[in-house]
């Protein structure tokens, strides 16, 4: 792990006006017999096209199918793979063909349990480099506008175990480092760029077709496949979904001041600004706005935009120097009513989806995959059908507590800090000082933030569920 820089306290808030290239997949076949225990026996009667999609053998069989291949899905693809499960991994994208540019708005701030996560699957020392250590985190309400004093609560990894709170890894590195740990597994495929057509969950398995005509069965499906889930679809589980009337606009900035390790996080009423430290004098920024005045920010040239980043900072990283592409996404939330079902269970944002606050997407996703391998290498070591409804409605029992958790404080977090009413923001900013004042609800709050609601799972605490 790398030492916390050097230089003490993280710069002050001053007013304005005052690689390796990536593996390519394994081409070793997967059984294309079906075992007499994993013929379908259909749950009801099926339409004319999926009776013969069921009824002839299957091109391509494994014990799982992961369908989608974000970096959830990949994560998922390797545990599985590191467990001894046959695996086929269904990835619309390509294979990462080129090395990322040197700024690139897509970072991910990984909390330490995930980071775990990664080290136990053996991906973490091939993105360390590209990474840097969160080791201050600072809150802002900056609420009142850029010209009043703004209200601000520090946080500091050293108070708790020591180490850094996580690091920020560029998320071309991790699919690129994944992928590469995946090309080595023999009982893996990777298949891209591919999607998943008709899918048809039976008692004793998955069957779905392939946009080339190939077949595959599974004895359980796994959805990574995003918001519009295809998989959840399919098995018939809805999902609530709300917006903010917000665009998240995702981009790397080069600035003039070192950012000590300290992630910073303003609180304004148009939405969250966040800067995100990288190698060297180097930041990741998510800026929330509402949907009309970002869709003019995306509009304006180069130097203006770097201008308008440059104010929102509070010049705390100096002057902005460069700015690299603007990716940009609407923020809404969503809640699968269930994240399992027969020969199905959903990870990522297929089952969840939150506002960029408080690092929590991909960290959420993280926990589901270690959270599943766990109760999947379980129910294997049993002798019990690892897609039966039991073994899946069991994980999503764990996870779902600490999902609803989350989404809900981000949920009031984000609507509090748009709220224009003045005892709101009165709360809001009193609640923060106290917060930085008392020690003990601070640290609480610190340990809260990066550990699930629940039992840690054992990938999170770096042991490997299959080497128990």
């Amino acid at each position: 792990m790398a030492k916390p820089p050097r230089g003490g306290k993280p710069s002050p808030l001053v007013l304005p006006g005052r690689a390796d290239k990536p593996a390519a997949a394994t081409s070793a076949p997967l059984e294309k017999r079906v075992p007499t225990r994993h013929r379908l026996c259909a749950m009801t009667e099926q339409p004319a096209d999926l009776a013969a999609l069921t009824a002839e053998p299957a091109d391509l069989v494994a014990d799982v199918a992961v369908i989608g291949g974000g970096i959830t899905g990949l994560a998922m693809t390797l545990a599985l793979g590191r467990a001894g499960f046959r695996t086929i991994c269904i990835d619309p994208q390509p294979p990462e063909p080129a090395a990322a540019q040197q700024l690139d708005g897509r970072t991910t701030a990984l909390l330490m349990p995930s980071i775990r996560a990664l080290q136990t699957l053996g991906v973490w020392e091939r993105v360390a480099g590209d990474s840097e250590g969160l080791w201050r985190m600072r809150i802002v309400d900056d609420s009142a506008g850029p010209d009043a004093e703004p209200h601000t609560a520090d946080f500091e990894s050293s108070r708790l175990d020591g180490g850094p709170f996580g690091y920020n890894v560029p998320n071309p590195a991790l699919r690129r480092a994944l992928l590469a740990e995946i090309g080595a597994l023999d009982q893996v495929r990777h298949l891209a760029p591919h999607k998943v057509g008709r899918i048809d969950y039976g008692r004793s398995e998955m069957r779905a077709e392939l946009d080339d005509g190939r077949r595959l069965s599974a004895r359980l499906a796994i959805g990574a496949d995003g918001k519009g889930s295809p998989s959840r679809e399919a098995a018939g589980i809805r999902a609530r979904r709300w917006g903010y009337g917000q665009t998240a606009m995702a981009f790397s900035i080069q600035h003039s001041r070192p950012h000590r390790g300290t992630s910073t996080e303003f609180h304004r009423s148009s939405g969250p600004f966040v800067l995100v430290p990288l190698p060297g004098n180097r930041s990741s920024v998510v800026w929330v706005d509402r949907d009309a005045a970002a869709e003019r920010f995306l509009e304006i040239d180069d130097d203006a935009f770097r201008r308008a980043v440059e104010r929102r900072t509070r010049r705390i990283l100096g002057d902005v120097t460069a700015v690299g592409p603007r990716f940009s996404y609407p923020v809404g939330s969503l809640l699968a009513d269930d994240y399992a079902g027969p020969r199905l269970a959903l990870v990522g944002e297929s089952a969840h989806a939150l506002p960029p606050i408080g690092a929590q997407g991909l960290n959420l996703g993280i926990t589901d995959v270690a959270t599943l391998i766990e109760v999947l290498v379980a129910a294997e070591r049993a002798g019990r059908d690892i897609g039966d409804p039991e073994v899946t409605r069991g994980y999503a029992r764990r996870r779902r507590p600490d999902v609803v958790a989350r989404a809900f404080a981000v949920d009031m977090l984000n609507r509090t800090v748009q709220s224009k009413l003045p005892p709101i923001g009165f709360v809001r900013r009193h609640a923060l000082g106290l917060v930085d004042r008392v020690s003990p609800l601070k640290a609480r709050l610190m340990r809260q933030g990066m550990l699930p609601v629940g039992q840690l799972p054992q990938l999170m605490d770096g042991v490997a569920p299959w080497a128990r």
